[in-house]
């Protein structure tokens, strides 16, 4: 099943012929790599066998329009939401905007900003503390905004978390702090709402996973034109996948599972075999990276595997890590000409201590 179909660079004929049939073609440029054009063709929903079956094999699953009605309530959140990150790169205060946002919450509690010298991506690291009734029952949660790449294009993300260090994904936290966490990015970014309370897309999770979980460590992407991702996973302890949930604008996803994407670098001759290609893949070999990333003949040829797909608002794609063999590999574009909006979380096994409230939006 195919989301989108792969048009080599300099296909101009051709885009100007599908333009003029109104259907949808998207640049696929990122930090100085053409990488073809993107012309989306299929945006059905999986079978349940289907999204089960994919996620069993560590691959991909696309869930387009899943959010449903849910975005119109929430589309004043959203703008503000866009602002804010204009505002940003703007140079306005991280913490002015959070205080206007936050201040009179009873539960949160801001403790200062501290900004991270040995990382030039970190623009403001805001610390807090949280509980009930006046009640400190959770400290150390953080909310940290950063260049998602250093020195190049102008995308912004802001990252919820807890514990002492952000860069340390190992550190273990009680899910008692994690939700209230969770509950932080919640109240920060309410359009969280158009997410938490989708009742389809929590389905789909729950049939997937088959047990109590928790969305954590979440993430609010602020991707601009030529930003994005580079190929990358997302496995670290503990940790069963991500859901990604467009809220405006659009972003080109190129995935599938690392097992699939080494025995492509083999077949493309890039790799000796597909146990050479997944140690490389591993330990960052440059050629490989240069490859996955900037190379428009494999963008084609993960294309042709149904390995790309386009999200508009409204979808989301679900990305299993059950290990570091056995995780979807992944890589984004931004398309478009103005920044767009979307909310990543880690998906993780919930306990008895995660806090309920931190599920639904303002708690």
């Amino acid at each position: 099943m195919f989301s989108a179909r792969h048009l080599r660079p300099g296909a101009d004929d051709v885009v100007r012929a599908l333009l003029r049939r109104k259907r949808a073609v998207w640049p696929l440029r990122r930090r100085g790599a053409d990488l073809g054009y993107a012309v989306t063709v299929a945006r059905e929903l999986p079978s349940k066998e289907q999204a089960l079956a994919r996620w069993c094999a560590s691959e991909p699953v696309f869930a387009p329009g899943v959010l449903g009605r849910g975005l119109r309530p929430q589309a004043r959140a959203i703008a503000a939401s866009l602002r804010l990150f204009d505002q940003m790169r703007a140079g306005v205060s991280f913490v002015d905007e959070i205080e206007r946002r936050i201040g009179g919450d009873l539960e949160l509690h801001f403790r200062g900003s501290s900004k991270d010298r040995d990382n030039p991506r970190e623009l403001a690291r805001l610390h807090f503390d949280a509980g009930p009734d006046g009640a400190i029952v959770a400290r150390d949660l953080w909310s940290q905004l950063v260049w998602i790449a250093a020195g190049t294009d102008r995308s912004l993300r802001i990252r919820f978390g807890a514990g002492p260090d952000p860069a340390d994904a190992s550190a273990p936290v009680a899910d008692l702090t994690s939700g209230w966490a969770d509950l932080l990015a919640a109240r920060v970014f309410p359009e969280s709402a158009a997410i938490l309370d989708c009742a389809p897309l929590r389905a789909l999770l729950q049939q997937l996973l088959q047990r109590p979980h928790r969305l954590s460590e979440r993430i609010v992407y602020n991707n601009c034109p030529d930003g994005g991702a580079l190929f990358h996973h997302d496995a670290e302890p503990g940790q069963l996948g991500v859901v990604f949930c467009q809220l405006e604008g659009h972003t080109a996803w190129i995935s599938l599972g690392k097992r699939r994407l080494a025995a492509l670098l083999s077949k493309c001759g890039h790799a000796r075999n597909p146990s050479r290609a997944m140690a490389a893949l591993d330990h960052g070999d440059l050629a490989l990276e240069s490859v996955i990333n900037r190379d428009a003949e494999f963008t084609a040829a993960l294309a042709a595997r149904g390995a790309l797909f386009v999200l508009q608002a409204g979808d989301a794609i679900l990305l299993p890590s059950f290990s570091i063999d056995a995780v979807a590999w992944h890589s984004v574009i931004a398309l478009g000409e103005r920044p767009s909006l979307a909310h990543s979380y880690g998906i993780f096994p919930r306990r008895a201590d995660y806090p309920m409230a931190a599920d639904r939006h303002g708690g």
